[in-house]
């Protein structure tokens, strides 16, 4: 009987504990309300070159992968490359050296992507919603466009 009665008093307290927890827990639409609010946050900490991008010839063929910071106080964007043609091996990736923007629409990006080279000179221009323009390595030009992953 007086264990009986400890299953009674322990499922008495356990009872509004449960009830509690299930009044606390949000809506799914509260939920997805909560996740948009803090996903429209983030992204008001990040400028409009944040995050993963693609350089690709006018063949499609790809080129370099580029990971930006791009914040939106107007510092200047920093970055790293990593050549798309080559094999991941040492000596694919580094820094950006320079990325400059002479208006919102244009872009320029330099790096030294073969050691005793010169730099690799990306120019951008943005129309129409895409990235694109002319990419100097190793003195040839090829025509290129920019593309968010």
């Amino acid at each position: 009987m007086v264990r009986f009665a400890a299953l009674v008093v322990i499922g008495a307290l356990a009872l509004p504990a449960a009830r509690a927890s299930a009044q606390e827990e949000p809506s799914d639409s509260a939920r997805d309300q909560r996740i948009l609010s803090s996903a429209a946050a983030a992204e008001s900490l990040q400028g409009p070159l944040d995050g993963g991008w693609t350089l690709v010839s006018s063949d499609g063929k790809l080129i370099y992968g580029f990971q930006i910071v791009d914040k939106p106080s107007g510092e200047t964007p920093e970055g790293v490359w990593r050549d798309l043609r080559r094999p991941n091996v040492p000596g694919d990736i580094g820094l950006i050296d320079t990325m400059q923007r002479a208006a919102p629409d244009a872009l320029t990006i330099r790096f030294v992507a073969v050691p005793g080279q010169a730099p690799t000179t990306i120019a951008l221009k943005l129309a129409a919603g895409v990235w694109s323009g002319d990419m100097t390595e190793a003195g040839a030009v090829t025509k290129v466009a920019l593309r968010r992953n």
